[in-house]
């Protein structure tokens, strides 16, 4: 178990991507008991190791938090240099530095990293073997931050939602908003997860309650599993009940294949499984159910009317 230390209650704190969605929720959250610095990509380039450099070497701070990254896989997979120098190169540098103040380092990572072919839930030991340019250069980030020291943190997360900028909730709604028949895959299988509820699993493994920070690689999500098909079709039902008027009413199955936009592969299970972060902490995450509710009466209803 993870056990609480008191020696540096009170860690002073940097978020490298505060305004993306997972980033920009955590800033939210923990600058209301901690000293944080959120630094956006108009501050700190994550292609650009001089602003790296110029962003970071004056700073003083405790812990680091890397959620910022280049996570548009298809835009990936024509930008393969762009690709490595943003999810990889960068966050190597930033380790480095953050080694060099005793600071520690968690990388936000992703199930991109898996070929999607195990019939079970991925745990942390098993090989990655990423199927597009985006997973292979954040499982090299993933890497680059471990060799730095073996002490900083790679946090993976899947299918990530929340409050702020607009995803798959929003996205799937809209179109049921104005298109009368849509399909989603029907076989490709993972686990929604709500940024609020990982912004408060990070609090525990980075020590924000007393505790000592957390090394290796953890998966984060919340619990349970579903297709695309049944995701889509959980919104578009919580938006029916919430008295949207929606022209789709029933979300129909098809193939991954099928969807001819996708210029990268995607992994076709990317379920991860919490059990290690369960037993090093003792919290058991909620439903993925539970947090879509959530999310829709606090913000995506409102939002989609």
């Amino acid at each position: 178990m993870i056990s609480p230390n008191s020696s540096r209650a009170q860690p002073k704190l940097v978020i490298v991507g505060a305004a993306g969605r997972l980033g920009a929720a955590m800033l939210k959250s923990y600058s209301q008991s901690h000293n944080v610095t959120g630094l956006t990509r108009a501050e700190l380039n994550l292609a650009d190791p001089e602003t790296i450099r110029r962003a970071l070497e004056p700073l003083e701070y405790d812990r680091l938090i890397l959620p910022g990254a280049l996570t548009a896989v298809d835009y990936c997979e024509t930008h393969e240099d762009e690709a490595f120098a943003v999810n990889a190169d960068g966050p190597r540098l930033i380790a480095e530095i953050s080694a060099e103040k005793g600071a520690h380092v968690t990388y936000i990572s992703t199930d991109f990293v898996f070929d999607g072919l195990s019939t079970h839930a991925y745990t942390e030991d098993m090989v990655a073997r990423p199927l597009s340019v985006y997973g292979a250069s954040k499982l090299e980030g993933e890497e680059a931050v471990l060799g730095v020291s073996k002490n900083h943190l790679v946090a993976r997360v899947s299918w990530l939602y929340g409050s702020g900028k607009p995803a798959f909730p929003e996205w799937i709604i809209q179109q049921a908003l104005k298109q009368s028949e849509l399909a989603l895959p029907e076989e490709k299988t993972g686990i929604p997860t709500y940024t609020e509820d990982v912004v408060d699993y990070l609090r525990v493994l980075i020590g924000l309650n007393g505790g000592m920070p957390a090394g290796g690689i953890f998966h984060l999500s919340n619990s349970g599993q579903c297709t695309w098909q049944e995701w889509g079709q959980f919104c578009i039902d919580q938006a029916a009940g919430a008295g949207v008027t929606l022209k789709t009413q029933k979300i129909s199955g098809n193939c991954l294949g099928d969807i001819v936009a996708f210029a990268a592969q995607r992994p076709i299970n990317s379920v991860l499984s919490t059990e290690e972060f369960t037993r090093q902490t003792g919290i058991i995450p909620r439903s993925w159910q539970d947090a879509m509710r959530e999310h829709f009466a606090k913000t995506l209803v409102a939002a989609c009317r």
